[in-house]
């Protein structure tokens, strides 16, 4: 049984370098962990970091620390017969384990032990990272078409945020509002620089370092006015039609092919799914267009509903890239067909079909909780947690919704302008937008 085949590169230097204490490790620890740092060359520089200094703490822990960290795993483990389960290669073991525990109806029970575990090992090991401080932003912004409800606009956000009034001046449609946002010029003046531009000329900045994740493509077509494109990463729902076309196509086949015999067989497949566009890559950046693959096909919905997408994408990418900026830009989602449908990679039968029709109010209703989880999820982030600016804004609203870093209140503002707020985002990541007469709002 070759655990390690598949390792190649630092991953495989990793795991030689602890050798010892990988093969004390609990089975099922070690094939997910296996089966992760097969990834190492599409894992971004965050993700590569917590594996090192994860296998630096297993080192350290001496024989009481290793069996309180995994005397309770590894004891479920030998109930369970676990360590009776053979494969040759860490995908085809973690698959066969847990079938044996879901037939011995252990899965659950095995998922809190997992839990648990995480718990007493990650704070060690985020004592080991070394975590970037730099201030960050999370910009959340709901699309013109959404039916705001003014009186229960960003109401999860009451106790944590604080409000302030906007002067729009002429800035109320989609486009001169977010032209104004990212510009910090007055409405009407076409020229500037977007803050994506100032940023990619900062020291240290990469085109990883801000990410727009958006499900119609306005922010990536303002990205793109002045010939930047590479100054931020940014994924459109809409630009990527095609691909999510080809991946949901894929994978009807793969299934009414009977070429796969359950769900976990399918999700081993998927792992290993590559498409690109026409000759090319989907994106030019290895990681990001495995990123995006991911996230079409782990999260629940993203491949069908724009809002989930931006959601998902924004969340793993806060995780996974830690960068310093992130764009969330929601749009009107489409009407939920009926469920025969919606199943996911099927093909609707001609009686199914409904001519597509948008939903203002269902989509207000959904970004209003899709938000909170951003800022849920972000906020176990250590990089983020505590150090993370959120403004949320509309399309066309007079209205701001600030959450400060470590959820500071202050006294109401004065009523600002779109300048303002491009001044206050340009301030929080130690830039200036040039030739804006916008004014940061606070010292944050």
């Amino acid at each position: 049984m070759n655990l390690y085949r598949g390792l190649s590169g630092e991953a495989l230097a990793l795991v030689r370098q602890h050798q010892d204490v990988v093969d004390r490790l609990p089975r099922t620890f070690l094939v997910n962990t296996l089966t992760e740092i097969e990834k190492w060359p599409t894992l971004f520089d965050p993700e590569q970091a917590y594996f090192r200094a994860l296998f630096a703490e297993l080192a350290a822990l001496d024989a009481s620390d290793f069996r309180q960290v995994f005397g309770s795993l590894a004891d479920f483990e030998a109930r369970t017969g676990c360590d009776r389960v053979k494969g040759d290669g860490p995908e085809v073991l973690q698959s066969r384990l847990l079938n044996h525990l879901q037939r011995q109806g252990q899965y659950a029970a095995w998922r809190r032990e997992i839990d648990a575990l995480f718990q007493r090992l990650e704070p060690r090991v985020e004592a080991r990272l070394n975590t970037d401080r730099a201030p960050r932003l999370v910009v959340i912004l709901y699309e013109e078409g959404i039916a705001i409800e003014r009186e229960t606009l960003w109401k999860r956000f009451r106790s944590l945020g604080t409000r302030v009034p906007l002067d729009l001046a002429g800035a109320q449609a989609r486009d001169p509002f977010v032209r104004a946002l990212f510009t910090g010029r007055p409405p009407g003046d076409g020229s500037g620089a977007t803050l994506f531009e100032v940023l990619s000329q900062k020291s240290g900045f990469t085109p990883l370092s801000a990410w727009i994740l958006e499900a119609g493509d306005s922010l990536c077509s303002l990205r793109e006015q002045a010939g930047h494109s590479d100054c931020a990463t940014g994924l459109s729902y809409a630009r990527l039609r095609a691909y999510r076309e080809r991946l949901a196509e894929a994978i009807y086949t793969k299934v009414t092919s009977g070429g796969v015999r359950g769900p976990q067989e399918l999700a081993a497949w998927m792992k290993t799914l590559e498409l690109d566009e026409g000759g090319k890559p989907v994106h030019p950046d290895p990681k990001v267009a495995a990123f995006m693959r991911d996230i079409l096909l782990s999260g629940s919905g993203t491949l069908i509903i724009n809002n989930t997408f931006v959601e998902w994408g924004a969340v793993q990418a806060l995780r996974r890239v830690q960068p310093q900026l992130v764009v969330a830009r929601f749009g009107v989602r489409d009407k939920m067909k009926p469920f025969s449908s919606l199943l996911l990679f099927s093909k609707p039968r001609p009686t199914d079909q409904i001519p597509i029709l948008q939903d203002p109010l269902g989509s207000f209703i959904d970004v209003e909780l899709l938000s909170y989880y951003i800022w849920l999820n972000a906020e176990e982030v250590p990089a983020n947690r505590q150090n993370t600016l959120y403004l949320l804004l509309a399309d066309g609203v007079d209205e701001m919704l600030a959450v400060l870093p470590a959820s500071r209140q202050l006294p109401a503002p004065r009523r600002a302008t779109l300048m303002d707020v491009a001044a206050t985002m340009a301030h929080r990541l130690g830039v200036q937008l040039p030739g804006s007469p916008g004014k940061p709002i606070w010292d944050v």
